[in-house]
């Protein structure tokens, strides 16, 4: 979400969303500053739930419990207070704009039917013919006859091109007609919002290219090098940022988890050296100064919100019991069971915050062309309903179809290796490892 500096129009924007009885937002809190997260301001977000506005008896349930928190909360976290309150504002408004979809938006017919224009699900990874015929597995292989609801979407290296892509990778907990429908979980990977839509559409693709970065780090337990930042890095930081990176009490570790899309991907941790508080944080970003500033900001963001779940005495999650973000991201703050991280230090390779591979891409044109090269789509879906629109705000659900998707709950990884024997390839494995057991920390 990007940043405004009138101070006017966001007095508007809150009178316009936040209303206990009848806004989108019914509740705005803001946190309690940490004692190690000193001038990070955070605002949590309590959502109506548009989904029970929606429903229709007749058709399935959502997918899966994932969907249903993702559109009912966001939260926002910053140096500053205005820029938290967009951050939460955006993280909502995108929630919200994702998990209203109407039938008129959508076109029903078969993969088949529609050709060419169909971005098919063959196109996406999703799972391995073994994990189909598992028994119990919730997933049923992509059937190319089954008449399926698919989103208009904008193939961004070629506007002219037409395309459409399966709507229940993009609404949040979307209602099916056919449960065959359903062939991933439903996440908020590649949401964005913002007040520009190509500033929208980098914010989603970003994030998906982040998702992959660190999906294939964890599913293959690759030990990444150490980030140094550079004096010139440091000084091009957000101060809160530069002091983050020397606490006194947090350990607070960058690493370049970056794959061939050329990308700079910069993963944080943020762990107490006292407790077993900790958090991790990523970011993709055009420059890397901006990756490591949003990456900091999730670790302390994550880190705040560990710390009040310790601090309230909140059961944390036994290993069957993962079943969504939240849950992923409570498991680990039992500080036994971060063994299952001690891969991450393995490698005593550094690269500098100034090296030249994290500086290929200056712009969404190079980006573009870069995922081009590689023989991947980059596709953006406008999601915003018409309510969010007359605000002046866009979001959209930016996809990029063949990426590794990062899965939540006990044991839900894809095992479709397409994308991660080319990701290992580039970090110099000689094959793709078998799948790490451990579940994910991943918020």
């Amino acid at each position: 979400m990007e940043r405004l500096s009138d101070a006017g129009r966001l007095a508007l924007i809150h009178q316009a969303l936040v209303h206990r009885r009848h806004g989108i937002i019914t509740s705005l809190l803001e946190e309690t500053e940490h004692p190690d997260a000193r001038g990070l301001f955070v605002f949590n977000a309590l959502m109506v739930d548009i989904k029970a506005m929606m429903i229709d008896p007749s058709r399935a349930k959502p997918n899966n419990p994932t969907a249903d928190r993702a559109s009912l909360a966001g939260s926002g976290a910053a140096f500053d207070r205005t820029s938290a309150l967009w951050a939460a504002f955006g993280e909502a408004i995108e929630r919200y704009s994702a998990a209203a979809h109407f039938d008129d938006q959508l076109h029903y017919a078969s993969q088949a039917e529609l050709g060419q224009a169909a971005v098919g699900l063959d196109q996406f990874v999703l799972f391995a013919p073994a994990q189909y015929e598992a028994e119990g597995f919730e997933y049923l292989p992509a059937d190319a006859d089954v008449t399926r609801a698919w989103a208009p979407a904008v193939d961004l290296a070629d506007r002219a091109r037409e395309a459409y892509v399966p709507a229940q990778m993009v609404y949040l907990g979307m209602q099916v007609k056919n449960k065959r429908e359903i062939v991933l979980q439903s996440s908020s990977t590649g949401l964005a919002c913002g007040m520009d839509e190509q500033r929208a559409i980098l914010s989603g693709l970003c994030e998906v290219i982040e998702r992959d970065s660190f999906a294939a780090l964890w599913q293959m337990r690759y030990a990444p090098r150490s980030l140094a930042v550079t004096d010139a890095t440091m000084a091009q930081l957000l101060p809160g940022v530069q002091r983050a990176l020397d606490h006194p009490s947090l350990e607070v570790r960058l690493w370049d988890i970056s794959t061939d899309i050329g990308l700079p991907v910069v993963l944080c941790l943020a762990r107490s050296k006292t407790d077993g508080t900790m958090s991790l944080g990523a970011s993709a970003h055009l420059r890397v100064e901006q990756a490591i500033n949003k990456a900091v900001i999730e670790a302390l963001h994550g880190y705040v919100w560990g710390s009040s779940i310790l601090t309230a005495g909140t059961p944390l999650p036994e290993r069957q019991q993962i079943k969504n973000p939240g849950d992923h991201f409570a498991y680990f703050l039992e500080p036994s069971r971060q063994s299952a991280m001690e891969f991450l230090f393995r490698n005593a390779d550094v690269i500098q915050s100034s090296d030249p591979s994290l500086h290929q891409l200056d712009d969404v044109a190079q980006l573009l062309a870069r995922l081009t090269d590689l023989g991947y789509r980059a596709l953006a879906v406008d999601v915003t309903s018409a309510d969010i629109a007359s605000l002046g705000f866009c979001v959209v659900r930016a996809m990029i179809p063949g990426l590794h998707p990062l899965l939540f709950g006990d044991g839900m990884i894809s095992l479709d290796q397409r994308r991660l024997e080319r990701v290992a390839a580039y970090w110099g494995l000689d094959a793709v490892p078998e799948p790490n057991p451990d579940p994910h920390p991943f918020p």
